[in-house]
């Protein structure tokens, strides 16, 4: 029997083990599951809180994988709901629909400042930027300057807590990919998406939030032999002749180490870490530490009736922190607490490990977030009954300047271990959505079971299918 050890119960970890159990090939492998957090999902759990669901960040259930459009069905059914898609920008104390319709753009901006950033756009198509290296540089050839710096620059800091001229374009190029000023236009105009593939306008959502697929497949996983340890910290590994023989992990609430030997590991935990406990050479070490993430905080509030008809909005004003808010009513009714006139709502912000964000009290964050959804309009502050703060560490890969010489060192080197196997956004540095996440963990376990690398996992979320736009 294989002793199969899979860091991190989020999408990839889970269908790592579950393809194994759908190619009926479970009962070969003695599998234990670890995973920081006291809950199964990653950032795709759904948190509770007094009977209201909150998701983390909202998860659209939207793929052009058959195979995964299949596979979610088959464990939500008739509990998948269909939701037509309702979002807007909120910029300068005033809402922008998204997608963009003609009125609204025209009458928020104006027809001066709208014909500013038409002949912006016209000018740098005739004197477009060289090189594309940066994100502000892709961005400004495609909408132009003026439009780039009004939409685009601020909410983009926002998120990634670093100057749009020190982002890769990679970022853009991966996410809003296809799609330019004249096609945002002719969409507005026409309502008719001419070829673009990052406006979706209907997609499935889970009754009661995302969390309900990875809470299933940990229960039909656990009642099948494999072994799920919440609260547990990988904290080194013992490697000997090109693999990975031994993982020694942290009951966290125990705070006592226990160590087991292994034939085989699945990490999806961030690459980054990983690298660093594997012991790696000097030179490698310097590299893989200039790959950065992202931390996430979700200030949870709930707010009675139903303060705004949208599922999120973009937060591009940067007089708010706030960089985007959810209105779970309005993905799905049941995230209610039944018989209750109340509605779960996010105000999400970004930060990185140590700043004035990250560091600041559960209290204060709660705070912030009244504040500011009462800023915007949203809300009033009587209407505001509770709010409790989540904090997500190393949420999103931050594609900084120059990070792909960084990836390359840490892809060549978790590469010379025969039996390590990486999926999911953390272990392959890549912003997946939920269904590239999956899509791989459904690779490696055919990888394993082939004995050798049938399936390409770093080339899951490429340009060959749909990206949804952030």
């Amino acid at each position: 029997m294989t002793h199969l050890t899979i860091i991190g119960a989020g999408p990839a970890g889970l269908a790592t083990a579950y393809e194994l159990f759908r190619q009926d090939r479970l009962q070969d492998f003695d599998v234990d599951i670890y995973e920081m957090d006291r809950a199964v999902g990653g950032i795709a759990k759904t948190l509770q809180r007094n009977g209201y669901r909150f998701d983390l960040g909202g998860h659209r259930f939207y793929t052009k994988f058959p195979e995964i459009d299949a596979f979610y069905r088959s464990f939500l059914g008739a509990e998948m709901l269909t939701r037509s898609r309702l979002s807007r920008i909120y910029y300068e104390n005033k809402f922008y629909d998204y997608p963009l319709s003609a009125s609204n753009a025209l009458g928020n901006l104006g027809l001066r400042r709208s014909s500013l950033i038409v002949l912006s756009w016209l000018a740098r198509q005739f004197k477009r930027h060289k090189e594309e290296k940066t994100f502000d540089q892709w961005v400004s050839n495609r909408f132009g300057d003026k439009l780039f710096k009004t939409f685009f620059k601020s909410y983009t800091e926002k998120v990634w807590g670093i100057p749009t001229s020190e982002l890769s374009a990679d970022w853009a190029a991966q996410r809003i990919q296809n799609f330019d000023l004249l096609k945002a236009m002719i969409n507005a105009v026409f309502k008719i998406n001419p070829g673009s593939r990052t406006i979706i306008t209907n997609f499935h959502y889970p009754k009661y939030g995302p969390g309900m697929l990875y809470e299933r497949m940990t229960d039909l996983l656990v009642a099948r032999g494999v072994r799920v340890h919440l609260n547990y910290e990988v904290m080194s590994f013992e490697v000997a002749d090109g693999t990975v023989s031994g993982v020694t992990v942290r009951d966290n609430a125990t705070n006592t180490l226990h160590s087991r030997k292994v034939d085989c590991v699945v990490s999806t935990m961030p690459l980054d870490k990983l690298v660093l406990r594997l012991s790696p050479p000097e030179s490698v070490k310097a590299q893989v530490e200039r790959l950065k993430f992202r931390n996430f905080i979700s200030v949870n509030l709930i707010v009675e009736s139903n303060p705004f008809p949208d599922q999120w909005i973009y937060v591009h004003d940067p007089a708010v922190r706030v960089g985007r808010i959810q209105n779970f009513r309005n993905w799905s009714p049941y995230m209610v607490k039944e018989g209750e006139d109340a509605t779960p709502i996010a105000m999400e912000y970004f930060a990185s490990e140590g700043d004035a964000l990250w560091t600041m009290s559960d209290h204060d964050l709660i705070s912030l977030g009244k504040d500011e959804i009462v800023r915007i309009g949203l809300a009033k502050p009587e209407h505001i009954r509770e709010g409790f703060v989540q904090r997500v560490p190393n949420a999103y890969p931050v594609y900084n300047f120059n990070y792909q010489r960084s990836l390359e060192v840490a892809k060549e080197f978790v590469g010379s271990f025969r039996n390590l196997h990486l999926g999911g956004r953390g272990g392959l540095f890549r912003y997946n959505n939920q269904d590239h996440s999956i899509l791989t963990g459904f690779y490696v376990a055919r990888n394993i079971l082939a004995g050798h690398e049938e399936h390409d996992v770093w080339s899951v979320n490429e340009q060959k299918e749909y990206i949804e736009e952030k």
